[in-house]
């Protein structure tokens, strides 16, 4: 299990959630969305609102990773890195790897 009940409760917790991809150019591109939900023991998912660039980028290479960070209850946060895909409105990313930030 890579997603631990810690980082459930920070991914909870996180008032903004940070993606980021990369071009076919070898660009990252980093956009920030709202909220994302846990769906599954190491997947999340999030909401397409726009996300032309991001979902093009996932089409392309499908490793993203992902950023959740919060000071409820002290600072704590996570980076998160996996695999991508899009799924009818909705971005699912499923992680390999969870590294502690703070």
């Amino acid at each position: 299990m890579i997603i631990t009940d810690e980082i459930k409760n920070v991914v909870t917790k996180s008032p903004f959630i940070s993606i980021t991809t990369m071009s076919p150019k070898g660009e990252p591109h980093m956009i920030v969305v709202g909220k994302g939900e846990i769906v599954d023991e190491d997947m999340l998912s999030f909401g397409i609102y726009k996300m032309e660039k991001t979902q093009q980028n996932i089409k392309n290479n499908d490793i993203m990773q992902v950023v959740v960070a919060t000071t409820e209850g002290g600072p704590k946060g996570f980076r998160l890195t996996g695999k991508a895909c899009i799924r009818d409105s909705s971005v699912l990313f499923k992680a390999d790897k969870a590294e502690p930030m703070i």
